[in-house]
């Protein structure tokens, strides 16, 4: 009888250090379709639910600069009583977060403060510009999330 090899699942990260991939796989096919479809059969309570989700991603993925986004519950209450000031204070650093773990992690993809003041500021009025910034937001997280499935 031939001995069964042994299956070991080793990755190596960017770094060179051996790392075992995480128990859970993070989500790697959001879309703006989706997005949209699901917010709308939801009355809006989707992209809450995603914006949730995208805090609690980026709190894993980005755990080695030892910061921690504030969540969902927290923006929303600091924004009211701040009259909204909070909440773009939050979005700036939210975004800011994305960059670093982006750079961090060498993946490339071209997400930042620019991006957000671009089309959620000066292209806001056309309706589309929002959503271009999502688009841009999930693609980001989609390739953040596969490399962190692959080297943890």
């Amino acid at each position: 009888m031939d001995p069964q090899p042994y299956n070991v699942n080793i990755n190596i990260n960017q770094a060179g250090q051996y790392q075992q991939p995480p128990a859970q796989a993070l989500p790697t096919d959001r879309s703006l379709g989706k997005v949209i479809l699901l917010s709308i059969v939801t009355f809006g309570i989707y992209s809450l639910v995603l914006q949730y989700n995208l805090i609690k991603e980026l709190n894993l993925t980005a755990a080695a600069d030892g910061k921690t986004t504030k969540g969902l519950l927290a923006v929303i209450l600091l924004s009211f009583i701040t009259f909204g000031i909070y909440g773009i204070i939050w979005q700036v650093t939210f975004i800011q977060r994305v960059e670093d773990v982006n750079e961090r992690r060498r993946i490339g993809v071209k997400f930042g403060i620019m991006d957000w003041v671009i089309y959620n500021i000066l292209l806001s009025w056309t309706i589309v510009g929002p959503f271009i910034f999502m688009n841009k937001e999930l693609k980001a997280f989609n390739a953040i999330n596969a490399n962190y499935n692959q080297f943890g």
